[in-house]
């Protein structure tokens, strides 16, 4: 009763709140060390294995390796059927391993538990779960934004190596604190801690193997921590496992600057000189889009390659930007075994038809087992007028200079009745508002119209201002004018320009 009592004013002290997903030196554990006899040859060579592991003084208060059949098995499926997944894994996880052991130790926990994002994401910043968690730590959105991560149309801080390890720490620390056992804190971390605390109450035992040879735990947890045990024994000992060669990446290198006003990440990247953009999404990954916001009266720090400060510096103020007006983001997902079309729509919360598009599937087209899927993350046409209402000097500016506004579809309207009640025609909706010929408009969706005092210009492949001013009739200064560019500006591909109305 007196473990019991202890768990609930743990409970009572947090006031923590259940997640999907997901410093005291670590408690002794309730189960008896193992003796020899008790497993068969190759879990002692593991044990011996784990005996001759590093014990610098930065890695001494790290977690208790318990070597048993559970994690024998585990070490068996890396070094077989998962032997590929692995060898990517730790190819990748050179790249943030020197960082997020760094932010965990300035937490005061183990660095070991680095490893639990070898087995959430293979240090992924992409990485999406079926249960919708996202990025390195494998966070569902609620839990993330309880621990301080931004999640919206256009930020994801799951996504940053960063900011999602330093959320990461903060929710280890509270697991821990709550059940003493560094275990039962990642067996909760899977699960959700009222799941465990709940089989901890009912087993009287805080043993995590007890818990599990009992079933008090769901199958993917009982499986979690000795997975854990098993990544990090190879991790640590690549060559000892057989993992030979590996081709590991440098470590995270970069420089840092601070903008002021929102910027796109595109045009940022074109004006460095030598820098891709793609090489910037790499630094910068908690980005949806190419646009980056910045709060009114606030700065925003930005990653750039080693050595690029300078060049960086010198390309902000051509690098000013609005938000897009239409934000889509997608994911993969891999098909498994009872999924459909609808059951997946359903989940996600898309429609069959954007999945049979996205996906270039008919109407007869079935799914297989293991196929990829691309599935739209968020779509809306609402993401820039929430920042525009969010930052009024921003909004000041678009108003100021873009003459167009919003529409939102009500029941029974198409494009064709929405062009003729501004004016304009479908082709030119389909224009601003990046709709194909199979786009379909949904009831409540707000699409972008155009009024009678300017237009919109989307620049296509080899148009440049002083053509575009040409095709117009208009001086090139006036077009820079009305979208913050100066006459030597370089125009992006597929960006949007205000046409503004000659008087």
């Amino acid at each position: 009763m007196q473990g019991l009592r202890w768990i609930l004013t743990g409970l009572l002290a947090l006031g923590l709140t259940a997640c999907g997903h997901m410093s005291g030196t670590p408690k002794d554990h309730d189960q008896a060390a193992l003796t020899p006899g008790e497993e068969d040859q190759n879990i002692q060579q593991i044990a011996g294995v784990n005996d001759d592991i590093a014990t610098s003084p930065a890695e001494q208060n790290n977690i208790p390796i318990e070597v048993n059949k559970q994690v024998q098995k585990w070490v068996d499926y890396f070094q077989g059927r998962g032997r590929k997944h692995m060898i990517r894994d730790l190819e990748r996880s050179s790249r943030y391993l020197p960082m997020m052991k760094t932010e965990l130790q300035k937490a005061g926990l183990p660095s070991d538990l680095v490893y639990v994002s070898l087995i959430e994401s293979g240090f992924n910043p992409v990485a999406h779960s079926r249960a919708a968690a996202v990025g390195y730590w494998q966070f569902i959105r609620e839990t993330g934004k309880n621990y301080g991560l931004q999640i919206d149309a256009f930020v994801d801080e799951r996504r940053d190596p960063v900011l999602s390890t330093q959320a990461a720490s903060r929710y280890f620390r509270a697991l821990h604190n709550l059940f003493g056992n560094w275990y039962l804190a990642l067996a909760s971390y899977n699960t959700g801690e009222n799941r465990v605390k709940r089989a901890v109450m009912r087993s009287y035992s805080r043993d995590f193997w007890k818990l599990a040879k009992d079933r008090r735990l769901p199958r993917e947890t009982v499986n979690y921590v000795p997975k854990f045990i098993a990544a990090t024994l190879i991790a640590k000992n690549p060559e000892i496992y057989g993992f030979r060669d590996i081709a590991y990446q440098p470590p995270l290198a970069y420089d840092q600057i601070t903008i002021d006003k929102p910027i796109s990440l595109q045009k940022l990247a074109s004006g460095m000189g030598g820098i891709s953009y793609e090489e910037m999404r790499r630094l910068n990954p908690m980005y949806r889009t190419y646009f980056i916001p910045v709060p009114q009266g606030r700065s925003v720090v930005l990653r750039v390659p080693l050595g690029a400060k300078d060049r960086a510096m010198a390309a902000v103020d051509m690098s000013y930007s609005t938000p897009p007006r239409y934000v889509a983001t997608e994911f993969s997902y891999r098909v498994r075994r009872g999924d459909t079309l609808s059951g997946i729509a359903r989940k996600y919360r898309t429609s069959i038809g954007n999945l049979r598009r996205l996906n270039h599937l008919g109407n007869r087209s079935s799914l297989r087992v293991g196929q990829r899927l691309r599935v739209p993350e968020r779509e809306t046409n609402t993401a820039r007028m929430e920042y525009e209402e969010s930052n009024p000097s921003a909004n000041r500016r678009v108003a100021a200079s873009r003459d167009v506004r919003y529409h939102q579809v009500k029941r029974g309207e198409n494009l064709s009745t929405i062009a003729n009640k501004y004016r304009t025609s479908v082709a030119a909706l389909r224009e601003i508002n990046q709709l194909s010929r199979r786009s379909v408009i949904m009831v409540g969706q707000k699409i972008v119209v155009r009024d009678q005092k300017g237009k919109v210009h989307v620049v296509r492949q080899g148009e440049t201002l002083t053509g575009i001013a040409k095709q117009y009739a208009m001086k090139v200064g006036d077009i820079a004018s009305a979208n913050q560019l100066t006459n030597r500006s370089h125009i992006m591909v597929g960006s949007e320009l205000v046409i503004p109305q000659n008087n």
